[in-house]
């Protein structure tokens, strides 16, 4: 029986294949959160400039990007593995509930079945990618890009070229955004230093 072919239109809009294919109201969340997101960025930039300030607006752009680029990950992924899952029937693919559970927002769990995976088949590339993107959304960078250096030494990675950018991409920018925090004692030493130099002065 010919599998029926999707519109390439669904894979444009965040959470929209996961809708179309699946009915998941997790993905139809996603796409509530991008629409909602796109009219915030679009208000803030061409129409009241003055309700929204050059920082919260560029923060919007960005967050815009990070849902994009995530979702573009798990939707390619999941196509990918559509035809392998079809072959295979009604058995278990704990990869497609790794992916559930990431739509969920249920991050332990999927780290749990990812290294499961990863356990069984070092060169599984998608669980691999997959767990690179589910490190940078927990804060874990240095983690995530050890496993997208691992990920480029696999044959077959460069059908992951183009994601395998973004995500770098947004590694960078998460970089740039963190700022080191002082240590209390030294902060309290330096103020305690600057009381001692004004009192001299």
């Amino acid at each position: 029986m010919a599998t029926q072919k999707k519109p390439w239109a669904i894979y444009v809009w965040p959470g929209l294949p996961h809708i179309w294919m699946r009915g998941s109201w997790s993905a139809l969340g996603v796409a509530v959160i991008a629409a909602a997101l796109v009219c915030a960025a679009m208000v803030g930039s061409f129409g009241w400039t003055e309700l929204i300030t050059p920082p919260v607006r560029n923060a919007l752009w960005a967050s815009l990007a990070a849902i994009w680029c995530m979702a573009a990950i798990v939707s390619a992924v999941k196509l990918r593995r559509d035809p392998a899952k079809n072959k295979a029937g009604d058995g278990e693919n704990p990869f497609a509930q790794a992916v559930d559970l990431y739509l969920k927002g249920d991050y332990y769990q999927v780290e749990r079945v990812l290294k499961k995976l990863l356990d069984k088949n070092i060169r599984d590339l998608d669980a691999r990618l997959l767990l690179a993107t589910l490190l940078r959304r927990t804060g874990r960078f240095d983690e995530a890009s050890k496993q997208l250096d691992q990920l480029v030494c696999f044959d077959g990675a460069e059908k992951w070229e183009l994601e395998i950018q973004a995500e770098r991409e947004l590694l960078a920018e998460a970089g740039k955004n963190l700022k080191p925090k002082p240590v209390n004692g030294m902060a309290i030493a330096s103020n305690a230093n600057s009381s001692e130099i004004s009192h001299a002065t």
